[in-house]
């Protein structure tokens, strides 16, 4: 007998427990379960018009969100407070777009709802949806009515409290377990990653699928989490999962600071040095930094095990003051001609892998190089009309500086340290495949010189007269999605502005009020910590 499948059914126990840090779905569970149902009925209401362009499942999701939004408000969980709080703190209001005159930051909101619904369906879809368009407004207003008028009848609860409540003698793998909720297992960044982390694991598989044969799915799975962790920035104002979690947990400053500070995760090449009661002893094959890693991390196999013969491939993270090896372990057997490859192969270097005093260092002469290309150029951005004559002013800036330094130095030390770093960096430059057009160079604040063809494309568009639709989007996401934040604000003060508009609402004014929220929801990745593009020290 065939098996017919319910078509409209709503969300279930499972939906709900999808953005729960415990397994067990009990009757509080469920009391937030029944108006998440009627969330759904409304929102896959025909005449709401929704599912026309929201899958089945998509609006699920976003009836469970908006239950775990009131669940957040009642139990005062503090995720909704945090993100207004840095909405304040970064863009001078607690939540975009709406009139925030009648604003409750302690209390549910309709435009909370709005924004929710705007933020979450729009990334879900991969469509640009008006903010003020009537059906989320209405829709909006509708489920505000629907959830505040229970919201006396909904059970409370103090789980989170405990949950939250850090201290500098929390286990490095229990805050592991509740950083996996700050990542997954909630409803203001679970949606945004859980999707992105399915698709890396998708293309890693497709791409080297006889790894399916020699490792674990779920090792590799586990080591890829590692990322969304610690460095992948959200959407939400462009912070880290950790730094999410910074905000919003029950602790001292001082865990406060250690929990934001495990960002500077360090991946890469390491090489097994030995071991001792407390730690074993790694050093960074890059950089030859020698690390103590607590042996809490990991149980490693050292009968089997030689000082300066293993090489390995691993993660390690600080908290408190030690570092805690953490994701996957693998090793082999060192060949020592390898070694010199994998200290200037990129895939294996990590500004953190340097010791502060050259961490220090690195930012110094890239301060230099900076202060170099500003002196030289005359200004921060710069336009070639091909790549041969980018080449060529690189070239000649390089040689500029150097005779500049030379002659800048004490009469005992006629050559300046300088010379072979900036050879390093100008090698490469006559092959750079940037295209056959014209090329801008951009010397990003602390970092180094970022070279594209897509900055004249940009102004161009920005300086025309009048663009057609297909020319404005094509503008506001190429600035939006992959301008450095630097670069953008550089351009918006050099610049005429007025072309650039927001797809669903005309006008540079709407885009000019948003204009940080913008970049940071389209472009999160540019907001990690600001490091020197610079990975080789040069020689004394």
């Amino acid at each position: 007998m065939p098996k017919f499948r319910r078509i409209n059914q709503g969300p279930t126990g499972k939906d709900w427990m999808k953005y729960r840090p415990y397994e067990q779905f009990s009757s509080y569970d469920g009391d937030y379960l029944k108006l998440v149902k009627k969330a759904y009925q409304y929102l896959s209401h025909p005449k709401q018009g929704f599912q026309l362009l929201f899958e089945r499942e998509m609006l699920i999701d976003m009836a469970v969100i908006l239950g775990s939004y009131v669940e957040d408000s009642i139990n005062e969980i503090g995720l909704w407070k945090a993100f207004q709080r840095k909405n304040k703190e970064l863009y001078g209001y607690a939540l975009p777009f709406y009139d925030l005159e009648d604003y409750d930051p302690d209390y549910l909101n309709p435009q909370d709802f709005a924004y929710l619904i705007w933020y979450h369906l729009g990334k879900m879809a991969h469509k640009t949806l008006d903010p003020y368009g009537e059906p989320i407004l209405e829709v909006a207003n509708h489920l505000y009515d629907l959830f505040e008028e229970q919201i006396d009848e909904l059970p409370s609860t103090d789980f989170y409290e405990q949950w939250l409540d850090l201290s500098a003698d929390t286990f490095y793998f229990d805050l592991k377990m509740i950083l996996d909720w700050m990542a997954f297992e909630n409803y203001l960044l679970g949606p945004e990653f859980i999707p992105a982390l399915q698709e890396r694991i998708e293309e890693f598989f497709e791409d080297k699928p006889e790894l399916m044969q020699k490792v674990e799915p779920e090792m590799m799975i586990y080591g890829m989490k590692e990322d969304f962790l610690f460095t992948k920035n959200t959407s939400c104002c462009g912070l880290t999962a950790a730094e999410w979690l910074a905000e919003v947990a029950r602790c001292s400053e001082e865990v406060r600071t250690d929990v934001r500070n495990m960002t500077q995760r360090l991946p890469g090449m390491f090489l097994y040095e030995g071991h001792d009661e407390d730690s074993y002893h790694f050093s960074f094959v890059h950089t030859k930094r020698k690390f103590a890693i607590c042996r809490e991390s990991m149980d490693l196999e050292l009968s089997q095990m030689t000082a300066g013969e293993e090489l390995a491939v691993f993660n390690i993270v600080p908290w408190q003051g030690k570092w805690w090896l953490s994701g996957t372990y693998m090793a082999w057997g060192k060949k020592d001609k390898d070694l010199d490859k994998m200290r200037v192969d990129p895939q294996f270097q990590n500004f953190h892998g340097w010791s502060e005093d050259q961490q220090e260092k690195i930012r110094e002469i890239t301060q230099e190089m900076e202060e170099a290309f500003l002196s030289y150029f005359g200004k921060r951005l710069v336009f070639f009309p091909d790549e041969k004559a980018l080449t060529k002013a690189m070239g000649d800036h390089n040689s500029w500086w150097n005779k500049h330094k030379t002659k800048s130095l004490p009469s005992d030390r006629k050559e300046s340290k300088y010379i072979k770093l900036f050879q390093e960096r100008s090698t490469g430059f006559e092959d750079l495949n940037l295209g056959s057009g014209s090329l801008a160079a951009f010397y990003v604040p602390g970092e180094g010189i970022s070279m594209s063809s897509l900055i004249p494309e940009v102004i161009d568009l920005l300086q025309q007269k009048s663009l057609s639709t297909e020319q404005s989007h094509q503008l506001f996401y190429s600035f939006f999605y992959e301008l450095d934040p630097s670069l953008a604000h550089y351009i918006a003060e050099h610049y005429a502005m007025g072309n650039l508009c927001h797809p669903m609402i005309s006008g540079y004014a709407f885009v000019e009020m948003h204009f940080d929220f913008f970049l940071r929801y389209y472009n999160p990745s540019a907001f990690g910590e600001v490091v020197p593009m610079m990975s080789l020290l040069p020689e004394e």
